[in-house]
């Protein structure tokens, strides 16, 4: 190479490197030491330990990263009788609880409780009822007069069937089962609370044949999952909150468009879980969903309608106020921004 190449040569190697300092200069700093903002982590409790196709919108919120969009981490923890929902949002332990229905909110709200109901997920749900074993013969509410009935203490079925069975003048025997329907199955009992997407499907599954008798059938219309929250949490975190309800929004509808994805996604909880029972649980979920006129919202006639009922049940004084128990505002954001 004679000199005055080289020297050009040298001139470009220069250059070169001179505009790779620049673009390396320029870059966004996406190394260690780069500002990604933390998720915002947030304790949901669901209101059962067991898995459910009923919790598939928060399963697919994690599997499908509609809560990490949102910027948020939603840490799942299942609910006990000591460990459940309200109480756990009440002490601020828990930013956000999964309950059965309202009913479970307004008696919280009337033991001055701070929790606040954020979101509706179901609405006419007739979810909740009795079973009877096929072979007793006993199909009509009006048959269980006097009847040995298993309830779930503090379980949201028990408001329900307090209601009931006030609101038709039935008087029972009281004996607390709880999930356990070995009673109802060897005679110990006549009836037992429960849920079509549980129970009504559960014991069919196991060869134990059973009428069901349906509250919305005599009178007491329910609704579904309600979300609630510590009062105090979302009081000072609204945009957190915001977030996490509208990513639930979206979490929902896509559970509802893909029920094979909710089936699997509850599966993926419990090994022991059947792909058969989600796939009869989604349905009446699903209806529960969509019977809302526009998802995640609580009406002015939803509310006065279970509060009615529950203070002719006897479960709340006829002083009680349900002002203040729903905040609609995440929900009006979400579809605030879904109108932009």
């Amino acid at each position: 190479m004679n000199t005055k190449n080289k020297y050009i040569f040298i001139g470009i190697a220069l250059l070169v490197a001179g505009l790779a300092m620049m673009l390396f200069r320029s870059a966004p700093n996406v190394g260690s030491d780069s500002k990604i903002p933390p998720l915002t982590t947030l304790n949901v409790r669901l209101p059962i330990p067991a898995a459910d196709a009923g919790f598939a919108p928060f399963y697919l919120g994690i599997d499908k990263g509609f809560f990490e969009k949102a910027g948020i981490k939603v840490n799942l923890l299942p609910g006990t009788p000591e460990l459940n929902p309200v109480k756990m949002a009440g002490l601020g332990t828990d930013q956000i609880g999964l309950v059965g229905g309202p009913e479970l909110l307004f008696s919280a709200r009337e033991k001055k409780l701070p929790v606040v109901g954020v979101a509706l997920l179901g609405m006419n749900a007739d979810f909740a009822g009795l079973v009877t074993l096929k072979s007793s013969g006993l199909t009509k509410l009006d048959q269980l007069q006097g009847k040995r009935v298993g309830f779930f203490t503090g379980h949201i079925s028990t408001d329900i069937l307090h209601m009931l069975f006030r609101k038709n003048n039935i008087k029972v025997t009281e004996v607390d089962t709880g999930f356990d329907y070995g009673p109802l199955i060897n005679g110990s009992i006549d009836a037992e609370w429960a849920f079509r997407t549980t129970a009504g499907i559960n014991l069919p599954a196991k060869g134990v044949e059973i009428n069901f008798i349906s509250a919305a059938d005599n009178g007491i219309s329910t609704d579904g999952y309600t979300v609630i929250a510590n009062e105090d949490y979302e009081k000072k975190n609204p945009d957190v909150m915001a977030r996490f309800v509208g990513a639930l929004i979206d979490a929902t509808k896509y559970a509802v468009e893909h029920p094979e994805e909710a089936v699997e996604a509850t599966m993926r909880r419990d090994p022991n879980f059947k792909k058969e029972v989600g796939e009869k649980q989604v349905p009446i979920y699903s209806k529960a969903i969509t019977n809302l006129p526009r998802l995640g919202d609580f009406s002015s006639a939803e509310i006065s309608r279970t509060v009615e009922q529950m203070k002719q049940g006897g479960l709340l004084p006829p002083e009680f106020d349900p002002s203040g128990a729903f905040d609609p505002r995440f929900v009006n954001t979400y579809y605030s921004s879904k109108a932009q």
